[in-house]
């Protein structure tokens, strides 16, 4: 049958049915005894207006021709047809309704309420208690309680005596109003309420299979919600599954299907992966499978093995991805006996030109929703964009097929920078053996991942660890090889857990990876001391000998670690070698865990601070023994590291002068300062070609990189041929380019312009020696040029936050390493500094600072990157309602004039520009603090202006989830400057200003740059509005 969709709002939906299908059966619900009440669309329309006129006055109805004002109901009740029944009513009234699932905390209901501005809140007999804890929390002023009607309000015989309700409003008007509220599972923090039009609504429901089905999904859950309201739209009648009533047990599912009236209709079932995952296990639920028409799956990726093998036996199964955002997007949908393709979902005709996927690097694709697409109901990028926050990888071989992997917000950021996408490795896990009923990665902020695993009934119970391990290991090592170094797991960081052991599930029954982290919060935190070796007695280690003995056990151990030893001696630098910090720290923990060093730790830089054989064994003999061993501080550490690369620097003639056309070196293009570098660089005719070197897997991952960069800044360029996108490793020989390809640009570059440098304030020197390597490789690079191609540095203003004058700081590289401030960021930085000085002092090469102070977003465009101190800083007021009432004055300078400033300076220079050692790259006008807080105020932030002291102090004590609170991550840093103890003291340092003299005469661009007044930060707010970084008022 062929539905013609000429529909507009949910009310007409139910009213057309109703009108043109009375008798039709549209609706089959069970009992916990089985017993099954079928319902006709005449029916549901008689019910739902003897309940619209019922909940009319309890609640304020929409008046006729009312089409302004804001009225939505919470609803919280069990799944079934008098849910249904409620939700229909309340739309026919003209309320928005809430669907809040009942799996939510009253402090999550509170929030919800408040968030959505409900003026009233349902309450299924259940959920009473819930109810009056929720307002008794005193966060939901003047809302209301109500009681689920009575089925006595709607049944048959209420039906004869209650006439038609009148819309208020005519299916146009209505289409534009907010009909369902739906919300996150509140894995990263409280839930979000998502918002969805009775437009979006139709246009959604009206893609289907038309297959009569049963769902297994509680009618609160957006993806059960649809299957109702698709039922509704195609006339295929839809079987509840009584989640409220009974478990959800394959006997269940499978005995509703043998009812009869059942067993003939059924075609298809919609569940989530634990519905197959259950059916799957036993015999008889794999045939039922098979004679389904359709067994459709959602809510959270499919096991890769349970998919094969029930696809293997038979069974039509198809993948569904959307969001309650966007609606259904892409199915696996295909022709079953020719296509196994099950966990790739297509990209239609209709759907094709509203899609996008974004390059996020390693393979993986951010899916991006257009402006247009008419089953979208927000936005969260400027242009009107939806980006979804979800990582698909394309087909191998058949264009528009894509999978889908896991999430943005599901990576895990190691204690080293490295990113893990932990969705892949749970999916081999729990998919691939028959042990493993759940997996769960961990390990963020951490050295390295661990795994949590809940074990299957199939585990033998009475098996010890090792004998778990023996029928495990197949699966770990196919959950390995497909994972990067960084992604490794080992035998000591599994935690394995009894069959049954429960973890926190959302209702479409994916785990909740924040509230897994905090429930197992010990036992994870028990892992890692083990690793360590805190667990092991003393009497159970190994002595640790002598220099002779340590320098052999060191080389076993290395050799395991880097799976050989071709080439290693004891005088090799472990990290020219090839080992990066994962495999140092691994090394670290062995030596920990194996060796009595009597009581004390290693730190955790061990083997970047001794990075041969022969001085890490000498140290660990010295350490074991107690004898005191003499350790450079950080600031001689930072002189005796300019020494060691300054006696690398070669030397040469005075080189040719550079041709008319600029040949330029970038690096950080993907950064928000590169990328602004980037594109202006292509704005500019005198530029022939840019090498835009990038931190990528292979040169197409560089170029996916750099594309998702612009485009996400709303710039353009990708296209032009003078961009050249190559993989790169800067610490490595010639970058880690090919030969042929280092010599091209060897022989061509006239211009380096060195911005890339990890940003992390936790970290020492040492960490960011792999840095000061690479830049020392860009200097040679420049050196080997024909032309001594000109080499500038992105310095940091923090590499000379500690000058104690006399006087402004000097546009040159200051003399004295303790200038710099307190963190390995900043004198890393200056370690850099001192080494380009060397060069311009004694070489014709020129190696140029530019010292750069706080950047803040574009003027453009508005964009801000959400991750820097600032922005995060400014949160605050969002989250935690508090702001530092700062008494300084900050320069702040716009992201896109930093650039056109570097650029004036670097790449087209003035014929009467004056010489400098290093420039100053930041806004010479300052704005009081205050000020910044009076534009965000006028934006609608609501926050209180408290002490730096107590504004640090609500930092520590507010929320810990760095998902819901990033700030926290930077607590230490905002503690060091802004603390009880530093803001006590009567003896903080004086700061001095940077000196902008020569800067600012020599680039117009720094000149003419605004600086942050109150309509900019509204263009801020908005785009991080927008984004989802500050929340809607």
């Amino acid at each position: 049958m062929t539905v013609v969709n000429n529909l507009q709002s949910v009310t007409e939906l139910l009213q057309s049915r109703a009108r043109t299908h009375p008798d039709t059966f549209v609706l089959g619900c069970p009992d916990r005894n089985l017993k099954i009440t079928n319902y006709t669309f005449g029916e549901l329309e008689a019910a739902t207006n003897c309940a619209a006129h019922h909940y009319a006055s309890l609640i304020p109805p929409r008046a006729a021709g009312d089409s302004n004002s804001k009225l939505t109901v919470a609803l919280l009740a069990s799944s079934g047809y008098d849910y249904l029944i409620t939700e229909l009513a309340l739309s026919r009234i003209g309320v928005a309704v809430l669907f809040v699932s009942i799996n939510n905390t009253p402090a999550a209901v509170a929030h919800l309420i408040k968030a959505t501005q409900s003026s009233h809140l349902i309450i299924g007999p259940a959920y009473e208690q819930i109810g009056a804890e929720t307002l008794a929390l005193g966060q939901n002023e003047g809302v209301k309680l109500v009681q689920l009607a009575e089925p006595s309000v709607h049944d048959s015989k209420a039906q004869a005596l209650v006439k038609p309700y009148p819309p208020a409003l005519s299916p146009a008007e209505e289409s534009k109003l907010i009909a369902f509220i739906v919300h996150s599972s509140g894995s990263t923090g409280f839930p979000k309420p998502i918002y969805i039009n009775h437009a979006a609504t139709i246009f959604n429901i009206a893609n289907n299979f038309g297959l009569r089905g049963l769902t297994t999904l509680p009618l609160y859950h957006n993806h059960g919600h649809s299957c109702m309201y698709r039922a509704l739209f195609s006339l295929k009648p839809l079987w509840l599954f009584p989640s409220s009533e009974l478990p959800l047990t394959t006997g269940n599912v499978l005995n509703i299907l043998q009812q009869p009236g059942v067993k003939e209709q059924v075609q298809a079932l919609f569940g989530v992966p634990y519905l197959y995952k259950l059916l799957a296990e036993e015999d008889n639920g794999i045939d039922f499978l098979k004679t389904m028409e359709l067994c459709l799956y959602g809510g959270s990726a499919m096991p890769t093995e349970l998919g094969h093998r029930l696809v293997e036996a038979g069974v039509k199964l198809v993948g569904h991805y959307g969001a309650t955002e966007v609606g259904q997007l892409m199915t696996s949908f295909r022709a079953y006996e020719e296509d196994k393709d099950w966990d790739f979902n297509r990209v239609s005709d209709q759907l094709r030109p509203f899609i996008m996927f974004e390059d996020q690097g390693h393979g993986t694709y951010e899916v991006v929703v257009k402006d247009g697409w008419r089953g979208k109901s927000v936005s969260n990028r400027p242009n009107g964009d939806y980006a979804l926050s979800d990582l698909f990888i394309k087909h191998p071989t058949i264009e528009n097929r894509w999978k889908f992997v896991g999430r943005i917000d599901d990576t895990l950021v190691l204690i080293n920078g490295e990113k893990v996408n932990p969705v892949p490795i749970e999916l081999t896990l729990r998919g691939e053996s028959p042990y493993i009923a759940d997996a769960v990665i961990f390990g963020g902020e951490r050295a390295q991942i661990g795994a949590l695993l809940v074990l299957s009934e199939a585990a033998p119970s009475s098996a010890t660890r090792e004998e778990i391990l023996s029928l495990i290991r197949p699966t770990l090592a196919l959950a390995n090889s497909a994972s990067p170094s960084h992604a490794q797991l080992s035998d000591e960081l599994l935690l394995i857990l009894p069959a049954g052991t429960p973890i926190p599930k959302a209702d479409k029954g994916s785990f909740i990876r924040r509230k897994v982290y905090a429930e197992f919060k010990d036992k994870i935190e028990g892992v890692y001391s083990a690793l360590e070796g805190d667990d092991t007695a003393e009497a159970d280690k190994k002595d640790v000998g002598s220099v002779e003995e340590m320098e052999t056990a060191l080389f076993e151990l290395v050799k395991s670690v880097a799976g050989g030893d071709e080439g290693l001696t004891k005088d090799t630098d472990l990290f020219s070698y090839g080992l990066d910090s994962l495999a140092a720290g691994r090394i670290r923990n062995a030596l920990q865990r194996d060796f009595r060093l009597g009581g004390k730790k290693l730190s955790t830089n061990f083997v970047f601070e001794q990075p041969t054989i022969a001085q890490a064994a000498s140290f660990l003999v010295a350490f074991a023994s107690g004898k005191t061993i003499t350790k450079l501080s950080e600031v001689e550490q930072m002189t005796a590291m300019v020494s060691k690369y300054g006696a690398l620097i070669p030397t040469r003639t005075k080189p040719s002068g550079p041709p008319s056309l600029a040949t330029v070196v970038l690096t950080g293009a993907t950064g928000s300062l590169g990328v602004q570098l980037l594109a202006q660089l292509l704005a500019d005719s005198s530029v022939k070609k840019i090498y835009a070197l990038v931190r990528a897997k292979d040169d197409a991952d560089a170029a996916s990189r750099v594309g998702a960069s612009l485009k996400e800044r709303v710039l353009s360029g990708i296209e032009d041929p003078r961009v050249v996108p190559l993989a790169a490793d800067l610490a490595k020989e010639q970058l880690g380019l090919t030969s042929s390809r280092y010599d091209e640009i060897v022989s061509s570059a006239t211009v380096v312009l060195h911005n890339a440098w990890a940003v992390n304030f936790n970290l020492g020197l040492a960490s960011f020696e792999p840095h000061v390597k690479g830049a020392m490789n860009l200097i040679n690079l420049c050196f080997a040029s024909p032309y001594g191609a000109a080499y500038y540095f992105a310095s940091s203003v923090s590499a000379v936050a500690a000058w104690r004058g006399p006087g402004d700081v000097p546009e040159a590289v200051t003399e004295h390493p303790s200038y710099a401030q307190g963190m390995g960021y900043a004198r890393s930085k200056w370690v850099t500094e001192a080494l380009c000085k060397i060069v311009s002092e004694t070489t014709p090469v020129r190696a140029v600072v530019l010292r750069i102070g706080q950047m803040v977003g574009s003027t453009v465009n508005g964009r801000w990157n959400e991750s820097e101190a600032i922005s995060l800083q400014l949160r605050t007021g969002d989250v935690l309602g508090a702001l530092p009432d700062l008494k300084e004055t900050p320069s702040w300078l716009p992201v896109n004039f930093a650039a056109k400033t570097i650029l004036d300076l670097a790449v087209a220079p003035a014929p009467s520009q004056p010489t400098s050692q290093a420039w100053h790259v930041l806004q010479p006008k300052l704005v009081p603090f205050s000020s910044v807080l009076d534009s965000l105020a006028a934006c609608g932030i609501k926050f209180d202006r408290v002490s730096p002291s107590e504004w640090v102090e609500r930092l520590r004590t507010g929320p810990q989830d760095p998902t819901v609170n990033p700030t926290i991550k930077l607590l230490e840093f905002f503690e060091s400057k802004y603390g009880a103890a530093v803001t006590s003291s009567n003896t903080a340092p004086k700061r001095y200003q940077l000196s902008t003299e020569k800067t600012l005469e020599a680039s117009k661009s720094l000149r003419e740059a605004p600086v942050v007044d109150s309509a900019l930060m509204a263009k801020y707010v908005e785009t991080w509005r927008q984004t989802g970084f500050f929340a809607r008022p």
